[in-house]
């Protein structure tokens, strides 16, 4: 009997020295899983950060762009309005033109040399004048201003 009983307690033994065993190799193979996890925690970490990155460039990128073509829309509408004024001083001048060719002139009354070079000089002065605000129209276009 005590052979049988020796036999039994080998038997156990050895069943829990594999028992072991397998613990050992399913905690080494979890410390593996562990390890990869975390080393692909770091390369996702790393991808996320740089993501971020990438977002804030393009996010800046994009209100740049923004920016720049609310001042180029507001640069079309002064250039509008501009062509609109532009329109009607050359109605209004064209008409007056016709107006005075027009009109018979007296014989006594011609306007003089002077007197002509004088309305040459005040449209040279208004076209100045117009050269003028339309410079200034673009510098504060360009600095963001808007006088209408």
């Amino acid at each position: 009997m005590k052979f049988i009983n020796i036999k039994g307690v080998i038997i156990y033994r050895q069943f829990a020295q594999r028992s072991r065993v397998r613990k050992l190799q399913y905690i080494a193979e979890l410390e593996r899983n562990v390890q990869a996890l975390q080393a692909e925690g770091s390369e996702v970490s790393a991808e996320l950060e740089f993501l971020n990155q990438q977002n804030l460039i393009l996010s800046m990128e994009n209100k740049a762009l923004k920016q720049r073509l609310e001042n180029l829309a507001q640069e079309q509408l002064i250039k509008y309005l501009e062509h609109e004024v532009l329109e009607r001083e050359r109605g209004r001048l064209r008409a007056l033109y016709q107006q005075l060719h027009q009109q018979p002139q007296p014989q006594q009354h011609k306007p003089s040399y002077s007197h002509r070079r004088s309305t040459s000089r005040d449209l040279d002065q208004q076209f100045a004048n117009l050269t003028l605000k339309q410079k200034e129209a673009e510098r504060d276009a360009v600095s963001g201003q808007l006088h209408i």
